[in-house]
């Protein structure tokens, strides 16, 4: 007698942080049924009030609710919620993200090769795709991790990845906004987990939607996880850079001094 094939298939589950996504949230599901067809999909509606959660329930998608705002909270409701699956895709639910993409994440997970894999994003030639400034900030957060932390994911901000159980059962988050990624990025460092990196083309967002992030705010706050995640997982860099620095002044205000006799 020939078992049942569906018992030993992976458990993946697609979830979807969302804020106030109602035009997005219909298409989205849409690619991810299309692309995963046999992958539960989890919207986290994070309070939304134009009725993104609804129009979830209604296409039976199961909605979790997350009180608290933030994708933070999200992101440790999604960990809560799926940390038993073999592995769980977050993308954000916007529309820029492809999931016809998702096999080249997917596959290293399912195959045990990587505990988290990043979909590093590659503006495609449209309007609104990423802002210079939104791609200057990548560039500069992503030089302080590599200071402060070590060598991550490429791009720090992605919120493309794929998890595996291993990771999903060990990391314990604490972030509450859009830091979450570059938690995400410094727990893989300290924890040595596997993390690969694949490029996936990036859109602009489905018409209709607007950003959340707030460029000058949130990138204050992603600067100082950072630095608290160093403090925290790697004490000596920061203190390291701090007796540099100090020295530096030092040689300066001594080379001045001598320069005046």
């Amino acid at each position: 007698m020939n078992e049942p094939t569906a018992a030993l298939s992976p458990q993946v589950a697609v979830a979807i942080p969302c804020y106030n996504e109602a035009a997005a949230i219909a298409t989205v599901i849409a690619q991810w049924r299309s692309a995963l067809p046999d992958a539960e999909i989890v919207v986290f509606d994070n309070n939304s009030s134009d009725g993104t959660g609804a129009i979830a329930r209604g296409l039976g998608v199961r909605v979790v609710e997350v009180a608290e705002q933030g994708k933070g909270h999200a992101v440790q409701a999604m960990f809560h919620h799926l940390h038993d699956r073999d592995a769980v895709i977050m993308v954000d639910g916007d529309g820029t993200y492809p999931a016809e993409e998702v096999g080249r994440l997917l596959g290293p997970i399912l195959d045990g090769t990587a505990d988290m894999t990043v979909g590093a994003r590659i503006p495609v030639a449209e309007v609104g795709a990423m802002t210079p400034l939104r791609g200057l900030g990548n560039v500069l957060i992503r030089g302080a991790f590599r200071v402060l932390i070590g060598r991550g994911p490429g791009d720090l901000l992605s919120g493309y990845r794929v998890f595996g159980r291993r990771f999903l059962e060990s990391v314990s988050l604490q972030s509450a906004g859009f830091e979450i990624e570059t938690e995400l990025a410094s727990e893989a460092v300290a924890r040595q987990m596997r993390t690969l990196e694949f490029p996936v083309p990036y859109h602009p967002r489905i018409v209709g939607t607007a950003s959340k992030l707030k460029v000058f705010r949130d990138g204050w706050r992603i600067l100082k996880t950072i630095l608290r995640q160093s403090l925290r997982l790697r004490p000596w860099r920061p203190l390291l850079i701090a007796i540099l620095l100090a020295l530096s002044i030092a040689v300066l205000v001594v080379s001045r001094g001598m320069g005046r006799h």
